[in-house]
C-alpha cells in the first residue's frame, strides 16, 4: 500500500486500537498506533518514526494528537465521523500546510451524510462534487479483509477472555465491515477533501 505520512483519526482510543489491530492483521503499510494507551515516552519514539518516515500510517485520538505538530503529512483520514466542526477543522489541518498539497478523506454511514455535510457548509467549502467508486474496484480486496477481521476477532476474544479472569466482567465482542460504494471529493486550494460513503447491512448492528 503505497502511503507516506497519513494520519487517521478516530474518535475514541478502543477504536483507535482495534483499527490499529485490524490494520496489522490486514498488512502492506507500517502502522502505528498513537493514543493514551502508551506514556509520554513512547508516543514521543512513535511521532519521530512518523516523522522520519519510518510510519507510513498513525492511527490516533483527537485529544492525544492535540499539540502536536508534524510536518509533511500527506494524507488525513477520518475514520470515525468528527462530531464538531471544530475537530473536523483541526484535523484536516494537519495536512496541506505551509503552501503545500494534501488530501483528507472522511468514512461516513450514510445517517451521517447530511450533518457531515452541513459541517463542511459551515466551513465555507463552496462546492461539492459526486464520485462514485464501482464496487468492482473494491472486490479484490475483500478476501483479504475478510481474513484480517478474523484475525481481529481471535485477538479481541483472546483479551477479553484474559479480562474476564482478572477481572470476572462480561465478554463482549463488536465486530464490524466497512462496504465502500460511492465517494463524494470536495476540493479547496491545495486540500482536497473527500467523504466516503459506508452503508452498513443490518446484521452488522446486532
Amino acid at each position: 500500500m503505497k502511503l507516506t505520512r497519513a494520519l487517521c483519526f478516530t474518535n475514541s482510543r478502543e477504536n483507535s486500537h482495534r483499527l490499529f489491530l485490524l490494520m496489522q492483521a490486514f498488512g502492506g503499510v507500517s502502522v502505528a498506533e498513537f493514543s493514551s494507551r502508551y506514556g509520554p515516552g513512547q508516543r514521543r519514539m512513535v511521532l519521530k518514526q512518523f516523522e522520519q518516515g519510518k510510519i507510513q500510517l498513525l492511527i490516533s485520538t483527537d485529544a492525544t494528537a492535540r499539540g502536536i505538530d508534524v510536518q509533511g503529512v500527506e494524507l488525513v483520514i477520518n475514520y470515525d465521523a468528527p462530531q464538531y466542526l471544530r475537530t473536523y477543522v483541526h484535523r484536516v489541518g494537519r495536512t496541506a500546510r505551509a503552501g503545500k498539497t494534501g488530501q483528507a478523506f472522511t468514512l461516513l454511514l450514510k445517517v451521517q451524510e447530511r450533518r457531515f455535510l452541513q459541517m463542511l457548509v459551515e466551513a465555507g467549502v463552496p462546492e461539492l462534487v459526486h464520485h462514485e467508486i464501482p464496487s468492482e474496484f473494491l472486490q479484490p480486496l475483500v478476501p483479504r479483509y475478510e481474513m484480517a477481521l478474523s484475525q481481529l476477532e481471535k485477538i479481541v476474544k483472546q483479551k477479553m477472555k484474559i479480562l474476564e479472569v482478572a477481572a470476572s466482567g462480561n465478554r463482549a465482542f463488536s465486530s464490524f465491515s466497512l462496504f465502500l460504494r460511492q465517494g463524494l471529493t470536495v476540493a479547496q486550494g491545495g486540500l482536497e477533501l473527500t467523504a466516503i460513503l459506508l452503508p452498513l447491512p443490518p446484521e452488522c448492528w446486532d
